[in-house]
């Protein structure tokens, strides 16, 4: 008899590869058949898990997923990202069109709906990949689906015919990718070199020159090409918070290698600072990618027309204060609070007439204050159970727990490494999202790592001492 678990679990693995698909014969080719695939394989996934728990008449497999589901119910992090999910369906129902802000449209695909299916997928994870393993594997597939969103680009690049995305050699060049957005691509890239360096440190730590890890060292680089190659300075602004971020985290918890991961911070810094300020050398302005990237100022256009629609979003926000106008509904407080100061004729009309292009002021604007602090609060909760729910002196090697407990967790996020890069992801995602919203592709790796944290997080295998 077929396991209906396996096979929920199967159709999960495949999940990542949405990234891949570009849908040439629909208007919206590099969105459609992204979230058409994701829906269907998500529904398949929920079916055959139903399925097992319907059929699956092994004693030891119900006790073992009613133990389970009764751990998770309790668990701060699913309790967080519950809530978050509660509150934007509210903002669905009391919007302006709720209809509109479920089924959402054509172009975007995302809404209520979609979000309801990024938390089933987010729930399946918590709930069937209990072992390293399984999330090894789920990266390795986010990683191969990453690698074709590459070499997709690669092929439009060259102009290879049905490929489509800007061409090598064109004026103003940025990586599309499979994703359509320059914006979207950089922030992937970041989450890969995540899952990259995870799956380094994890199977590999003592083997750092073996194949495997130069396998992921090479991937390391493409990602980190197709990141640059993309050219967007706030995923860029991102990635160093991130380094940083991640420097820090070692620096502080080990006294050994901290006066070196320090200095190397500051030497970072520098030279981050250094190239802003000389950005008009031509040596960087020669250099698309460079030029572009270091151009950080409040001076842009870019940065002007964002700074011209997040007014629009905040005056917005203060007719509907609780739970906002309702997920897709930030068109209706363009159309009202419209700023003729964003109409330049001679440079074409701004292009962001449905998103306040901002995760923060998008929540603010669409779901309220509730739905924003409930988006918030799921990372406050990430960093309290990640910095708080168990300690280690690694220093002097010995292990402090918050509670009188009886048994050590053996999960491997207890690794300096690996909470090193749990500590700088959501920084690199939270600093990027200032200036960008969210879609499909990061919904996906931004509910992959809250169920990889929640495993994380949780006691799956005990020692007992």
């Amino acid at each position: 008899m077929f396991n209906s678990f396996k096979i929920s679990k199967f159709l999960l693995y495949l999940v990542p590869l949405m990234v891949v698909l570009v849908t040439s014969q629909t208007l919206f080719p590099f969105i459609v058949g992204k979230y058409v695939y994701f829906r269907i394989l998500v529904d398949l996934a929920f079916i055959f898990f139903l399925l097992g728990l319907l059929f699956n008449q092994q004693e030891s497999v119900q006790i073992g997923v009613n133990q389970r589901f009764k751990q998770l119910i309790k668990n701060p992090l699913v309790i967080a990202v519950s809530a978050f999910i509660f509150f934007f369906l509210l903002a669905c129902l009391f919007g302006f069109d709720p209809q509109y802000s479920f089924w959402s449209n054509f172009e975007r695909g995302e809404g209520g709906l979609q979000l309801l299916h990024f938390y089933v997928f987010f729930a399946l994870l918590a709930l069937l990949f209990r072992e390293e393993k399984d999330w090894q594997k789920i990266f390795t597939m986010t990683i191969v689906g990453g690698l074709g969103m590459a070499f997709y680009g690669l092929l439009a690049g060259w102009g290879a015919e049905g490929f489509i995305g800007p061409k090598f050699g064109d004026p103003d060049f940025r990586f599309y990718g499979s994703i359509g957005n320059p914006a979207y691509v950089a922030a992937y890239a970041i989450f890969m070199l995540f899952y990259s360096a995870y799956l380094l440190i994890s199977k590999y730590k003592d083997k750092l020159l073996s194949f495997g890890a130069i396998v992921l060292w090479l991937l390391m680089v493409v990602f980190l090409v197709v990141f640059f190659a993309a050219a967007t300075r706030g995923a860029f602004v991102g990635l160093i918070a991130a380094v940083l971020a991640f420097i820090s985290y070692l620096a502080f918890s080990s006294k050994r290698w901290r006066k070196w991961l320090i200095s190397g911070a500051a030497i970072l810094i520098l030279l981050v600072v250094l190239s802003i300020q000389f950005k008009n050398v031509p040596l960087i302005k020669s250099s698309p990618v460079f030029s572009r990237i270091l151009d950080i100022s409040f001076t842009t256009k870019t940065f002007e027309d964002r700074m011209t629609i997040w007014k629009m979003a905040f005056d917005g926000w203060k007719e509907r204060p609780i739970l906002g106008w309702g997920p897709e509904n930030f068109i209706q407080v363009f159309d009202r609070d419209f700023n003729i100061k964003y109409f330049k004729p001679a440079e074409g009309f701004g292009a962001w007439f449905d998103r306040a292009h901002s995760i923060y002021l998008d929540y603010l604007v669409e779901t309220g204050i509730l739905g924003l602090l409930s988006y918030l609060g799921i990372f406050i909760v990430f960093y309290w159970q990640l910095l708080w729910s168990s300690r280690i002196n690694t220093d002097k090697e010995q292990i402090y727990t918050d509670k009188k407990s009886v048994s050590i967790s053996q999960n491997p996020y207890k690794s300096v490494l690996v909470k090193g890069l749990l500590f700088a992801i959501p920084i690199a995602y939270l600093v990027q999202g200032i200036v960008l919203f969210d879609v499909s592709p990061i919904y996906l790796n931004l509910f992959l790592l809250f169920g990889f944290a929640v495993y994380k997080f949780t006691n799956n295998h005990s020692l007992k001492v």
